[in-house]
């Protein structure tokens, strides 16, 4: 069975601490679908366990993963991003893309 390396609650906290950065790719995936950054935020905090697809390694920083979603969010099946950048205390949420599937 497939795990993903980031907990969702963990991905939540950070959300409602306001503590992510929406890479530029993934605001523009949005854009595309006529989805903001409330609802980017809104379909990353509603992500489960159901909808993971993946965790991968990132290619542009070798060593740091990244896990992958597939949800379905306001009638469109997603494909979904995320990674932890873990520099205690300052944990960030970065969601790398978010475009449709």
């Amino acid at each position: 069975m497939k795990k993903a390396t980031y907990s969702l609650a963990r991905v939540r906290e950070l959300i409602a601490a306001r503590r992510y950065r929406i890479r530029r790719s993934a605001s523009m995936g949005a854009a595309e679908l006529g989805l903001d950054e409330t609802d980017i935020l809104q379909c990353v905090a509603l992500l489960d366990a159901n909808t993971f697809y993946k965790s991968m390694e990132s290619e542009q920083c070798p060593g740091l993963w990244q896990d992958v979603y597939r949800p379905f969010f306001q009638g469109f099946q997603l494909y979904v991003k995320i990674q932890l950048v873990e520099v205690e205390p300052n944990d960030m949420l970065a969601v790398i893309s978010f475009k449709r599937r």
